[in-house]
């Protein structure tokens, strides 16, 4: 059986008297496409935030390969090896899409601004080596003819997966994806899903949330329900479609029924 790579153990947020997770436990397995989904408001976004430390839970405990986040500031759970991709782009738009990638491996760069200004052998060293990287993960995502291009002048889509890029290239051990297919159009979704495969093939291990439940139940080993802050489901992606639970959170129950 697979080793976990993060565990949520009862954790709790709390904005003032709103509980936006109650009690939620789950864990994500080392090399596993975890799907997590739920309505609107249902806690998804939220869990993203407490995980790569935007928000400091209520009460709980994340252990992220084999330690606490409990306390860690932002950048240092980016070292650690946690990287997201966000619901609204945040690309540097006057920068080229090879630019961007290069900006995420900063968070493992041994030299400092002064070997970069003065162009000491270890910055030159890094700088090669970014590039490099930056333009293999761009090939890999499918997007390397676009390396020169500035990112605000990509096309949408190109513009998606480049944010995955990006976070690929602060070499994570877990990769959070925020709503990827958000604005594709069906050809675009099925190229995603092999991607998102293709990512975990490669050794990453995945956390994705996505409203389009078809791309969901095609790509994740597992899924995870959230409704009102709590979690409602946890299993294989054919047992969650029939879990009644989850069918009354998507579609509510029926006047009539009994």
């Amino acid at each position: 059986m697979s080793t976990s790579l993060i565990e949520l153990k009862n954790v709790t947020m709390k904005f003032g008297g709103v509980t936006a997770l109650g009690d939620v436990s789950f864990d994500v397995k080392e090399k596993e496409i975890l799907g997590l989904i739920g309505p609107n408001g249902a806690g998804k976004t939220t869990v993203f935030n407490v995980i790569t430390g935007v928000y400091q839970i209520t009460s709980g405990e994340i252990i992220f390969d084999g330690k606490s986040l409990a306390g860690v500031k932002r950048y240092k759970i980016t070292k650690r090896g946690v990287a997201r991709t966000f619901q609204n782009i945040r690309l540097w738009g006057d920068m080229t899409a090879l630019e961007n990638v290069m900006t995420a491996a900063d968070t493992h760069k041994k030299s400092g601004l002064v070997s970069g200004l003065f162009g000491f052998p270890i910055s030159r060293r890094e700088e090669k080596r970014d590039k490099a990287r930056a333009q293999e993960l761009l090939d890999f995502i499918g997007i390397g003819e676009y390396s020169d291009r500035l990112a605000k002048n990509l096309p949408y889509g190109v513009q998606r997966r480049l944010e995955i890029a990006r976070a690929m290239g602060a070499e994570p051990k877990l990769l959070l994806l925020d709503e990827p297919a958000a604005g594709f159009n069906p050809a675009e979704k099925v190229e995603l899903a092999a991607t998102i495969r293709k990512i975990r093939d490669a050794g990453y291990t995945v956390l994705l949330i996505e409203h389009d439940m078809s791309l969901v139940m095609k790509v994740s080993d597992r899924v995870v329900v959230l409704d009102f802050g709590q979690k409602i489901a946890d299993d294989s992606p054919r047992k969650v479609q029939d879990d009644p639970r989850v069918i009354e959170a998507y579609l509510g129950v029926p006047e009539d029924a009994s």
